[in-house]
């Protein structure tokens, strides 16, 4: 196999990867909707092949580097497609800490699980097109998609923001300590989702930097 075919394998790898972690959340979102532990829970089981498929890429990386010392252009293709691997496992994770929330809700019988993160969905939202654009962008190597991807973190913070100030309320008129609970655990997935958008931004800076062959600099 040569240097170029390495390298598409490694390119489908994280393709693949994008694709796990746009499932994982989606069962994730019907989980909270439907209150559904045993979906929350597959979630939880399939974030072990996730690691297992981003651990895998990190060591392929490394044997390709070894193998045919790549320079320039495909060196940097190597390096970023090690990096895109992290920052999309630690997104995936966030994913299994929410369904770990569901499955909290649903033993503790607190009702209004589903209520306390409705206004998620926005940011779920925007976190979907971040990894379609961004994937698109890394594939065509497309300097305009990466750009557009890296903008839309700034609605993820409006969002957050909104987000918090609504649920730290909503545990200010409540005495009931289940509810207050759910509403800790909320606020910290808040602040793990708006960090799921800052891990999206940090590829599309990768994917600049690869087709510019230079840091991105946003100013």
């Amino acid at each position: 196999m040569s240097l170029l075919d390495s390298i598409e394998v490694l390119r489908q790898d994280i393709k693949k990867l994008v694709s796990m972690i746009v499932s994982q959340y989606k069962k994730v979102i019907e989980s909270i909707k439907t209150l559904n532990s045993d979906l929350a829970l597959e979630v939880i089981k399939n974030d072990g092949e996730i690691n297992m498929l981003s651990e895998d890429i990190d060591l392929e990386t490394i044997i390709v580097i070894a193998r045919y010392q790549p320079v320039a252009s495909d060196l940097r293709r190597v390096m970023t497609i090690n990096k895109l691997a992290y920052e999309l496992e630690r997104i995936a994770d966030y994913a299994k800490n929410i369904a770990e929330y569901v499955i909290t809700g649903k033993k503790k019988n607190v009702e209004k699980t589903t209520e306390i993160i409705s206004n998620f969905d926005k940011m779920f939202n925007i976190i979907f097109k971040m990894l379609e654009t961004n994937l698109q962008a890394f594939l065509d190597e497309d300097k305009n998609l990466a750009r557009e991807a890296l903008l839309m973190d700034n609605e993820i913070d409006t969002i957050y923001r909104g987000n918090f100030n609504e649920l730290l309320n909503r545990f200010k008129n409540t005495e009931d300590e289940s509810i207050q609970h759910m509403i800790s655990k909320a606020l910290i997935l808040n602040k793990q989702i708006e960090r799921s958008g800052d891990h999206l931004t940090n590829i599309s800076e990768q994917i600049l930097y690869l087709i510019k062959g230079k840091r991105f600099n946003a100013e």
